[in-house]
């Protein structure tokens, strides 16, 4: 019973069936009532006509035998199915005309009452109907087998029965061929399924289907599209991927050859150094490919929590010091107090790369500000820098994967800019770019909604501070 075709055509057929044994059943009991009400008309119809058609002067008649037929025949017995009736002369309790087969003695109804009667007649049951003269003299009592009614009433039972298995007969194919037919897109769709590979995600056919199924084709279908746009962007991420690590892997393979083929350690340090740079740059594009992949599973909405923004933007700031110290860099701390919904991970992830890309732009010796302050109902997360800054046409498109700025000095990956606009959009805060310091470089805002401040989140600042890095950290 798992088919749904099987299921439709027991059930509606079960049905039917109900119904007709309860119309069945109505039609026996309304046809013994119907056909006894007929009969009693019959037998008060006969019997009158009988009276009427009499002669004025039956009281003359005598009860003498019948005639009999001219051929050597016995007189016909009475039997069910033949009309009885007798015609009496009351005064003289006499049978003067009779039915063949009647008895001339023994009355259809012996209390001479008008009216109609049950009688047991020869082991039989009997309808009676007696009726008499005005002067009450002549009475006419005519009879009939209550046998006869129930063979009636079977005969019509079984004609109705027997129409109505040729009805369920011709209905149960009927419905089998309509639920085929309605079915039979479903079974397109199924077939379509099985037929195809693991990676064709075509949209199912829907044309034709019942109402009832298409809301459910037409969900697969959109699945299969999602699909489908996570299976290219999967590829596409691992074709661009491949490329990005193929260029800076051939060049690190390139810098140590050069380094075992140089006669000193002066002549292979240019190399050395050239290779440890390498490694540092695919490390990094290592480490973002990664970070991109683990943001390409969906995350629930509950792995989000209340956390203090500004801790995190401190503590991922103070990572970034010995790099700005190499280039000779100071970045400006600035935090208040700040409590959004949101996931650690993903944070840190979006407030290195900010900071990562404003320090690695600036150049030597340039200014980084990064800045988590409060704003009306949300919360601003600002990381400003004096670089060369990015023209106009370029600011929408840098959150694109993989684009780099062209003719910039600083090799970069083109991932990180698109992880913090991914985990912006996870996080209901949008992205806003502008200038940098000073009207000079380039600035990135992230705004998030905020949350109300509690005491109950670990490590909550509680005022606002101002920070100078690489130098040694000094409340403003």
């Amino acid at each position: 019973m798992r088919s749904l075709r099987t299921r439709l055509f027991f059930v509606l057929l079960a049905t039917f069936f109900l119904a007709w044994a309860i119309a069945l059943t109505f039609l026996g009991v309304q046809l013994q009532r119907d056909r006894t009400g007929l009969w009693d008309r019959e037998l008060g119809h006969v019997g009158r006509e009988l009276l009427l058609s009499m002669p004025s002067d039956i009281r003359q008649l005598s009860g003498a035998t019948n005639l009999s037929l001219g051929e050597a025949a016995p007189p016909k017995s009475q039997k069910i199915g033949d009309l009885g009736f007798q015609i009496w002369i009351k005064p003289r309790r006499e049978v003067v005309v009779r039915s063949p087969g009647a008895s001339s003695s023994a009355p259809l109804k012996p209390d001479f009452s008008d009216g109609y009667a049950i009688r047991t007649i020869g082991g039989e049951e009997w309808r009676v109907f007696a009726v008499s003269d005005a002067q009450n003299e002549v009475q006419v009592q005519v009879g009939r087998p209550t046998a006869e009614l129930g063979a009636e009433v079977r005969q019509w039972l079984r004609i109705g029965l027997g129409t109505t298995v040729l009805v369920v007969v011709v209905l149960g194919i009927a419905m089998k061929l309509v639920i085929r037919w309605s079915l039979r897109p479903a079974v397109k769709v199924q077939e379509a399924i099985t037929s195809r590979n693991a990676l064709d995600f075509d949209p199912l056919p829907s044309r034709n289907l019942p109402d009832e199924v298409r809301p459910l084709v037409e969900s697969f279908n959109r699945l299969l599209g999602r699909l489908d746009r996570a299976v290219q962007n999967d590829r596409q991420f691992l074709a661009e991927a491949a490329h990005e690590l193929r260029t800076p892997l051939a060049a690190l393979l390139t810098h140590a050859q050069v380094a075992l083929r140089s006669k000193s350690l002066d002549e292979a340090r240019s190399s050395l150094e050239q290779l440890v740079r390498g490694v540092e740059r695919s490390a990094r594009l290592s480490q973002q490919l990664l970070d991109s992949a683990r943001l390409d599973v969906e995350r629930r909405a509950g792995e989000h929590a209340p956390l203090e923004l500004a801790d995190i933007v401190a503590l991922v700031t103070r990572e970034f010091e010995t790099m700005a110290t190499a280039k000779h860099q100071s970045i400006m701390l600035d935090t208040e107090p700040c409590l959004i919904q949101g996931n650690v991970d993903d944070l840190g992830i979006l407030i290195g790369n900010l900071i990562d890309n404003a320090v690695r732009y600036s150049g030597v010796g340039g200014r980084v500000a990064v800045r988590c302050l409060r704003e009306g109902n949300g919360v601003r997360l600002q990381v400003l820098d004096d670089g060369p800054g990015v023209a106009q046409s370029d600011r929408t498109r840098i959150f694109d994967r993989f684009f780099r700025i062209v003719g910039s000095n600083e090799r970069g990956s083109g991932i990180g800019l698109s992880l913090v606009a991914r985990i912006a959009a996870s996080h209901d805060a949008r992205i806003e770019t502008g200038s940098g310091l000073e009207g000079r470089g380039f600035g990135i805002t992230v705004i998030f909604p905020a949350l109300q401040e509690s005491t109950d989140v670990p490590g909550l600042a509680t005022a606002r501070r101002t920070v100078s890095l690489p130098e040694t950290a000094a409340p403003s």
